[in-house]
């Protein structure tokens, strides 16, 4: 795509970003404050928000126990909403067609969201977030917009803080004519079993959806670890599979970590082997066109200054139809 015509196209223009969410002339992006407020909320709630004031231990990357979660929460969430509001904002625009892929699924109508693993929620209420703050602003039309949310995470913990966020932001949003449903259920990426059971739940709730998106957010670490990938690879083809529609796409965020880039190419000599037929002459692309890397910084919502963002994030259309 040229970049210039995407600049002037583009649904969501820099310069009319609200100073809600971007400051033009620190170029900082900012965390919405219901996202915020969100966050406090567990933070105060679970006694954490000492922990989160305090530096986070190098190289931290959570895990599954309620430790590593609250731990997570306290020290990486934030950062993990600011690389998903940042793909969704793109205000240097360095990610081609990965903004205007969010504007026109969460158009208005029906939506179908898979929030795979979700963790505590950072990935949809971010974008939730943002979508209210984009639609108070006038910067995206306030058509009446349903969103069914599917999410996979297997961190009990996790879960809860996920659904609380949920909860509280239900009624908030619909302010914005945003209605959402959700569930939110343990999945185990390594498991045939738990990934049918998922499927299942994503097939049943994404019935007359006229779009859909699959969210995939920090997950590199995982499956670069103990061979994870090839134990993970059978769940990915049948969850791929069965999120086409003639409106579906992925969208997968990984901050810029050492790992991520080589892991994507392995990700993507899978995607071009197993979905050739389906995703057409984007199989023709060398690797390096398949993703594309911002970075900015974001407003510390608890503590003084800014903390950098930097991400890397691939973007593909999961269609119906076998493509020439």
């Amino acid at each position: 795509m040229n970049k210039g015509r995407y600049l002037k196209n583009r649904f969501i223009k820099t310069e009319s970003l609200p100073d809600s969410l971007w400051c033009d002339k620190s170029e900082n992006i900012l965390l919405p404050n219901q996202l915020i407020d969100l966050w406090k909320g567990l933070l105060n709630e679970n006694s954490l928000l000492d922990l989160a004031k305090e530096k986070a231990p190098k190289g931290f990357m959570g895990g599954i126990s309620k430790e590593d979660t609250d731990k997570h929460l306290a020290w990486r969430y934030n950062g993990s909403c600011a690389r998903v509001i940042l793909s969704l904002l793109d205000p240097k625009a360095e990610l081609l067609g990965v903004s205007d892929a969010y504007a026109s699924i969460f158009a208005g109508n029906k939506v179908f969201v898979a929030d795979l693993p979700s963790g505590s929620g950072a990935a949809t209420v971010s974008v939730l977030c943002t979508l209210y703050e984009l639609r108070k602003n006038n910067i995206l039309p306030r058509h009446p917009l349903e969103i069914i949310i599917v999410a996979g995470e297997i961190s009990e913990t996790a879960r809860g803080y996920f659904l609380k966020q949920l909860e509280d932001l239900k009624g908030m949003i619909e302010e914005q004519a945003i209605w959402i449903k959700f569930e939110i259920l343990e999945w185990d990426t390594l498991s045939k079993v738990s990934t049918v059971d998922l499927i299942k739940r994503m097939t049943l709730l994404s019935q007359d959806c006229h779009a859909r998106i699959l969210l995939l957010t920090n997950f590199t670490g995982f499956l670069e670890s103990s061979g994870n990938w090839t134990k993970a690879k059978p769940q990915f083809d049948d969850i791929f599979l069965h999120s086409r529609d003639s409106l579906s796409t992925a969208i997968w965020i990984e901050p810029q970590r050492k790992n991520v880039v080589p892991f994507f190419a392995r990700a993507i000599k899978w995607l071009k082997e197993s979905f050739k037929n389906l995703i057409g002459e984007q199989a023709e692309l060398e690797d390096s066109s398949w993703y594309a890397q911002t970075e900015a910084k974001c407003k510390q919502p608890i503590k003084e200054g800014s903390f950098p963002v930097r991400l890397t994030v691939m973007r593909f259309d999961l269609p119906i139809e076998v493509q020439e």
